[in-house]
């Protein structure tokens, strides 16, 4: 308890990238385990894989905003390319 507010005080959990990156392994490993691809089962995957990931991410520390993608594809030897774009508020998100 903080004696000044009555509130109880949380202690910022330090980001951890190795958990997340083992968590997020084992996410897409369950979520896809041995299946084959399949077109029409590609977005509950993709849907399954960001919500599971980002839900865990919340739960582990509210203290960052997080963007979690996920691109599934078929290995068939075709080129891919991706892009993104980020705005932020210097002000309020850089802290």
């Amino acid at each position: 308890m903080d004696g000044t507010t009555g509130n109880k005080v949380e202690a910022e959990k330090k980001f951890n990238s190795e958990e997340v990156i083992a968590f997020i392994k084992e996410t897409v490993e369950n979520t896809l385990g041995d299946a084959d691809y399949s077109h029409s089962k590609v977005p509950g995957w993709n849907s399954a894989i960001i919500e599971t990931i980002l839900k865990k991410m919340k739960e582990d520390n509210k203290n960052y905003k997080y963007v979690v993608t996920c691109v599934i594809l078929q290995r068939n030897g075709a080129g891919f390319y991706a892009g993104s774009s980020v705005i932020w508020d210097k002000n309020n998100d850089s802290k």
